[in-house]
Parts: C-alpha cells; structure tokens; sequence
C-alpha cells in the first residue's frame, strides 16, 4: 500500500490467495457455517416444495444462521449495530405518507471535502466521470448477460438517463453514488425477480423497515457471504464471455479483468481502454499493409 497505494486490489488477491492456502488458519466455525450455507443455498431449491417462491432457501438460511448466532457464543463476525433512524426525519407526501428521507441543503452540494484528497476539482471530475463509465458499463455487463440469459430486454439510453437520475438524487439526500452490482443482481435473480419493480420494493421495504431491522443485527456474515457466492461462483470459476473472446479481444478482455483485479475498477477500465486503442491501431495498421502489399 505504501509503495504502490494505486494497487488496492493487489492485497485483496494477496489476502484471499493466502486463505486459501493456509486453511489451517480459518476459524473452524464460521467456515463450516459458510460452507454449509453454500451448499444449502445453491442445493435447497430442488428439494423444497414446489409452492415455496423462489429465494426461500435464503430466507431460511439466513433464518438459522441468525437463531444459531443468538443461541451461541459465536465467535465469527456479524452484522452488528444497524443504526437508527430519527422518527421526525423525512418528508410527507401529500399529507398521505411520510418518507423517512432527508433532502440536503443545496449549498451542501458545493461542500466537497474530497476535493483536498485528489488535489484538485479537475482531477475529482476525471476520477468521477472514468467512475461513471465503469459503472455504466458494468451495468451494461449485468443488463446484456440477463438480456442472453432470461430474454429480459433492456435499453442503453433508459439505463443511463435513470442511472444519471438516481445519483442526482443520491447527492441531494446524502447518499453514496447508485451504482449497478453483478452480485446484488445475481442474487435477486437468484430471489425469482423478472422486473425493475424488485428495486422499488427493496428500496422501500428498506426504507420502512428500518426501525425493526436490529433483528439482523446477529446475523453471521458468513452467512451473507455464502448467500452471494453461490450466485456468482459459476460466473468467477468459468467466466464463459472471456472464454469465448479470440484474437485482440481475448487480450483486452483478460488484460482488463487481471488490471482490475489488481488495482481498482476505475484504473482497470483505463487500462482496457487503452489497450483496446493500442491494439485496434495495430490491428488496423496491420490490415492496411496487406492490403497495399495485396
């Protein structure tokens, strides 16, 4: 981190690479919950009854692994504190229903103390907007492979007005940026959803609920992490679009995942980006001598 702090992803892969190697080392149980959990997860939907809806087996699995923290002195990590929401925050609508939402002061807007870590305003807007590609990208990522996958279409330009609403809206609440997330999709996929309608609801069921979500305080993390692996091991294990690329595109698919990986989502998509520039000069500069050479 000192010498190369660009390289945050470099010690996450160190991290994980030397778990896997030293498993003498894991706390015996968490792993077993975490084990477990990913076999019930992905296993459970083929035996439950054909009236239960889909994601039940995570409902009953996070369920358990919750009661089981409660009733133990389980050593591994957990949600912890959820914190609490004012009862006078938000603002009605209507006079009919209140939202437990709080709108920022604009001139807040202008109170960008993040300004000081990236040395200028300049280099916040190019940090910012290379974010936003990566983010929009990805989203592309999540909304084509559904699109192959499920027959759920979707639209480039709706996807970026709404996305381009949302953070708009995130800044004037205080909120992080909205971003599109691979696993979160997965999961709700894994859950039976089919629509957009799925966001709302979570969005608003969390919204709501939150006085009453101290329930989840207990919960194992290992539990949760099960629940988003089983969605995405088959994707890591074998990444079947980089598999099928050829040619300049197998280069800059893996050349931008390994750069990924290894440093940050925002410095692998420079590097995609300008691989893919290099390597398309060079592929082209390589056609147009054969064909005068032709």
């Amino acid at each position: 981190k000192e010498n190369l702090p660009m390289c945050t992803g470099f010690v996450n892969v160190t991290n994980l690479i030397y778990a896997l190697v030293n498993p003498f080392n894991w706390s015996v149980i968490p792993a077993v919950l975490f084990l477990l959990s990913t076999v019930f997860v992905m296993k459970a939907g083929k035996y439950l009854p054909k009236s239960c809806p889909p994601g039940t087996e995570v409902i009953i699995c996070c369920a358990v692994a919750t009661l089981f923290s409660m009733k133990t002195d389980y050593p591994g990590g957990v949600v912890g504190e959820i914190p609490s929401l004012d009862a006078d925050a938000g603002f009605d609508v209507f006079g009919i229903i209140k939202v437990p939402v709080e709108v920022l002061d604009y001139k807040y807007l202008m109170d960008a103390p993040i300004v000081e870590k990236f040395g200028s305003v300049a280099t916040l807007m190019l940090s910012a907007s290379l974010f936003a590609a990566v983010n929009f990208l990805s989203i592309m990522g999540i909304a084509s492979g559904f699109e192959a996958e499920n027959g759920i279409a979707w639209s480039a330009p709706r996807e970026l007005v709404a996305q381009g609403i949302a953070c708009i809206a995130a800044a004037f609440t205080g909120s992080a940026p909205v971003s599109g997330s691979m696993s979160r999709s997965l999961v709700s996929r894994m859950a039976g959803t089919t629509s957009q309608l799925s966001c709302l609801v979570t969005a608003l069921v969390w919204i709501y609920l939150l006085p009453y979500m101290s329930i989840m305080s207990p919960t194992p993390k290992a539990c949760l992490s099960a629940v988003i692996v089983s969605a995405v091991i088959k994707s890591v294990v074998y990444p079947k679009d980089l598999m099928n690329f050829k040619g300049t595109d197998l280069i800059v698919g893996w050349g931008t995942g390994i750069a990924t990986c290894l440093t940050s989502p925002t410095i692998g998509f420079g590097v995609g980006l300008i691989m893919a520039i290099v390597l398309g000069f060079v592929s082209g500069s390589g056609k147009d001598g054969k064909k005068k050479t032709a």
